[in-house]
């Protein structure tokens, strides 16, 4: 059996509120190994988007297909074990746990997803070999014993990140992982990003209002207004497209 030429298939997908489409008939790919940025105004769309694709809600109408499998029946934690991943824009930790804590946790849910049988995190040494393995891997090494919010604000960030890595993901919904970073904090995770994506070939669908970022990090944009998409492309093309222009990015974009 051939694999999928896309991880992810959104088929004309639609979600209404009353009389609101916040998505209107969404068509996108999202092919292996790439960064597929996701972008448009406040209010367009998009986090109810990747609520329907990570489970949190369910569409309307159209089809969900990842790995080549449709998906709109399955649970949002199922979803997970079928390696679907996503990160919140808002930062969501056990606070009360150390870092390596959190990521053991996540280890230790991706063994339960395939049927493990549960057990007591603190006393399975291989779940922390793991957790502190993907501490390694996005540089938090040196917290591991802290607890998580003795971290930065950009270093929850990139805490959540291994949180997702950690569940071994074949895809990443990251929804705004910069939000609320400064510009050190924001170009450490640009950097985590493309180490994904160059050392694990990993598909991304990224939802970022920094454009700097999203013009760095994509392989492919698409442009959601009012539900729709308006437009899909490589970067250049993105920068190019009037109707882009006139209704979010503006001149100093494309500059």
């Amino acid at each position: 059996m051939n694999a999928p030429s896309a991880v992810l298939d959104i088929r004309n997908l639609v979600k209404s509120f009353g009389a609101l489409r916040a998505t209107d008939g969404v068509s996108l790919q999202v092919r292996p190994g790439e960064i597929h940025a996701l972008i448009g105004p406040n209010g367009a769309g998009k986090t109810t988007l990747v609520a329907q694709l990570s489970g949190q809600l369910r569409p309307d109408e159209g089809q969900i297909v990842f790995m080549g499998q449709t998906i709109n029946e399955v649970s949002a934690h199922q979803r997970v074990g079928l390696g679907m991943v996503r990160s919140f824009q808002i930062t969501r930790l056990f606070k009360s746990f150390s870092v390596i804590d959190n990521v053991a946790l996540a280890v230790q849910s991706l063994q339960s997803q395939r049927g493990s049988l549960w057990r007591s995190v603190a006393k399975d040494q291989a779940v922390y070999e793991k957790a502190a393995a993907v501490l390694k891997e996005v540089g938090l090494q040196g917290r591991a014993d802290e607890l998580a919010p003795a971290l930065s604000h950009g270093e929850q960030r990139v805490l959540e990140l291994a949180l997702a890595l950690a569940t071994e993901p074949k895809l990443l919904l990251l929804d705004e992982p910069m939000a609320g970073t400064g510009p050190e904090e924001s170009q450490r995770i640009v950097e985590l990003i493309e180490s994904l994506r160059r050392d694990k070939n990993m598909a991304i669908l990224l939802v970022e209002h920094d454009m700097e970022a999203v013009f760095r990090l994509a392989d492919r944009i698409s442009v959601l207004v009012n539900g729709a998409l308006i437009a899909s492309g490589t970067p250049e093309a993105i920068r190019q497209d009037e109707q882009v222009r006139a209704a979010y990015l503006g001149d100093e974009v494309l500059a």
